[in-house]
This record gives structure tokens, sequence and C-alpha cells, in this order.
């Protein structure tokens, strides 16, 4: 069978896109890559077995029950709750401010020949203190005022509808959100804005803020 040569050439094309969408994509090298040489990767943060059954995605490290000074301001038409949802949670395992830092190490089921919990792991150090302070990103943070929300992008709240707020814009799913920026069952969490698994775009953003473009697709002004 004689094959067209442009047919050829735009398969090749094609697959090429696709590797760079991939690498694009990947979390391999990344910040949120913390594994050392030859060890698995996904595991610092999931495992098919012995997951927190009270987080998700199989969640491998166990969540904070501490109680956050939620984000809250006169103009706000919805309220957040002073511990954050699950979805937003399982990220405070590393990045609360308070806590992380002791548990950093402790994983529930990881490459480690420890028992469970596996407190034998060794994350890739310097993967995590990155900051030109030589720190991670830390959230809720604050000298004076310990595991205070106020500081950051409200979580865990409602998304306004039209009627409650009409500077916001309605997304085409009140559920899930629009296909770039996500809502988690109608609220807005972590993974509204970010992407952990997508470093492309810088602070794992989901979209380009390039012209305020992510804050604009909820934001109206």
């Amino acid at each position: 069978m004689k094959i067209n040569a442009n047919l050829i050439v735009l398969i090749i094309f094609l697959m090429l896109m696709i590797a760079v969408v991939a690498y694009g994509a990947t979390i391999v090298g990344s910040k949120h890559d913390i594994s050392t040489s030859g060890e698995e990767i996904c595991v610092y943060c999931h495992t098919p077995h012995f997951s927190n059954t009270g987080s998700k995605p199989l969640w491998n490290r166990q969540t904070t029950t501490s109680t956050f000074t939620p984000y809250s301001s006169p103009t706000m038409n919805t309220s957040c709750p002073a511990t954050p949802n699950p979805r937003s949670l399982v990220c405070f395992s590393c990045h609360d401010g308070v806590n992380a830092n002791n548990k950093m190490h402790v994983l529930i089921n990881g490459p480690g020949a420890g028992s469970i919990p596996d407190t034998t792991s060794n994350p890739n150090c310097n993967r995590c203190h990155w900051t030109t302070d030589n720190n991670l990103r830390l959230f809720g943070q604050n000298p004076t005022q310990p595991l205070n929300l106020n500081m950051h992008h409200p979580i865990s709240n409602t998304y306004p509808t039209a009627a409650q707020d009409p500077a916001f814009n309605t997304p085409p799913d009140t559920q899930k959100g629009w296909s770039d920026v996500k809502l988690d069952s109608g609220r807005v969490e972590c993974i509204s804005c970010h992407d952990p698994h997508d470093p492309s775009r810088g602070s794992f953003l989901r979209k380009s803020n390039s012209g305020s473009a992510l804050c604009f697709t909820c934001h109206i002004k």
C-alpha cells in the first residue's frame, strides 16, 4: 500500500507536538519531584495501598488537624471554613507553614524499607528549599498569627452565583468550572488555579496569568 508522504509528515508532526505537550506537563524534575535518583516519583504524594482514607486522591501523607484562621472579607458573599476541604488540605501537608516542616520525611507508605508509616525515606531537599530565602512556599505562616489564611486567596468557599455577586463570571459548569480553571464540587480550592503536576507556566498555574488572564477567568474586574 502506498502511503502519502504528506500524511507521514503530518503524523510525525503530531507525534512531536504530543511529546512537547507531555514534556511540558511532566512533574519529572519539577519542584514537586522530591525523589532522589532511582526512586519512585509519585510515591512522595500518592500510594496505591494504605492511603490516607480521609483525603484524595490516594494521598500518601497525613493531613494537618490544625484549625486555621480562614480568609474573610466584608465584601465576600460566601465564607471559608476554618479547616480547608480535603482537596486543598492535602496541599497543606507540605505548605501549611507550621506542621509540615516536621513531617516532610514521613510517608504513610514510602519507598524506604521501614515499617508503616514510613519514616526512612530521604527526599531531595533541594526540591523544596528553592526560593531565594531558602524556604519552600508556605501558606498560613504569619509570625504573629500562625495558621492565618487571611494573607492568601480564599479557598474552600463556594463560588458565588451571579445573583450573589455580579462581579464574577459564571462558569460553564457550576460544579467543575472551566476547562482550564477548575472548581471542586462548586468550590474554589488550591487546584482551581494550580495544577500540581504541570510546572510549564510557573508556580504550577493552570493557565498563564499574563495580563491577569487567570484572574479574569473568574473575576470580571
